[in-house]
């Protein structure tokens, strides 16, 4: 199988047991594997962002690109309020803070 399509629907995957009723731990972990898929994702994808600025834009690009960049601020409000909520598996690191909870919780749901 395609590398592209199989990150895909691991990406696909992880995302739906993120919603799952797990403990805290495993969320954090599958949080931190879902970052890799993404990357991989953006890695594989990178020609779209070549092509942003060139060609015509007509009405169905132009959603595209807007949701696209939607989906983009989501999940980098997401993947940060991520971090900072963080209970168990950057506890080291002393930046767990559960009052940016809720910013995670709601910024998850536009992803």
């Amino acid at each position: 199988m395609n590398k592209k399509i199989t990150v895909d629907i691991l990406m696909f995957i992880a995302i739906i047991v993120e919603f799952l009723s797990l403990p805290i731990l495993i969320h954090e972990i599958v949080g931190v594997g879902l970052l890799f898929l993404i990357a991989l994702h953006l890695k594989y994808n990178k020609r779209y962002f070549k092509t942003i600025g060139k060609g015509k834009y007509n009405l169905k690009r132009t959603l595209n690109l807007i949701i696209n960049i939607g989906l983009l601020a989501s999940l980098l409000i997401t993947i940060i309020s991520g971090i900072f909520s963080s209970q168990k598996s950057l506890k080291g690191m002393k930046i767990g803070n559960h009052k940016i909870s809720h910013i995670h919780k709601s910024s998850s749901y536009l992803v």
